[in-house]
């Protein structure tokens, strides 16, 4: 089946509006731009990472409260992939800190015309 141009422009279209929802994890975590970072999650998202061999989690709410006591640090954020299939998606970034980097996959959920972050597992590297 040839691809349309319309078919062209709903991709790049969604792919917009994913990464508009990317870069605002992106750029508001390093800036604890609270107010732009609650914009990139489902308000029901859970946020999970491993600690000392634990699963711990935590509520959006909770995981916002947790990065506005955070200290602002240099920071090099990275989109490197994400993908979709018509209302679910999944995205792979990292924050590379001086000392340390994040690494977080995403699940991703259109409600409304928008992207949100339904899940993030996140990995917290240290750096030698």
């Amino acid at each position: 089946m040839m691809k349309t141009l319309a078919n062209n422009v709903g991709v790049a279209d969604e792919k917009h509006l994913i990464q508009l929802t990317l870069n605002d994890y992106l750029q508001g975590r390093p800036a604890l731009d609270i107010e732009r970072l609650r914009s990139a999650f489902h308000p029901d998202a859970h946020i999970r990472t491993v600690i000392d061999g634990k699963l711990v989690q935590w509520t959006a709410p909770q995981y916002l409260d947790l990065v506005a006591q955070a200290t602002i640090q240099e920071c090099q954020p990275e989109l490197l992939s994400f993908t979709w299939d018509g209302d679910t998606g999944s995205a792979h970034v990292q924050l590379t800190f001086a000392t340390f980097r994040f690494i977080d996959r995403f699940n991703l959920i259109k409600l409304d015309g928008k992207w949100l972050i339904m899940d993030k597992i996140s990995y917290r590297e240290d750096l030698q």
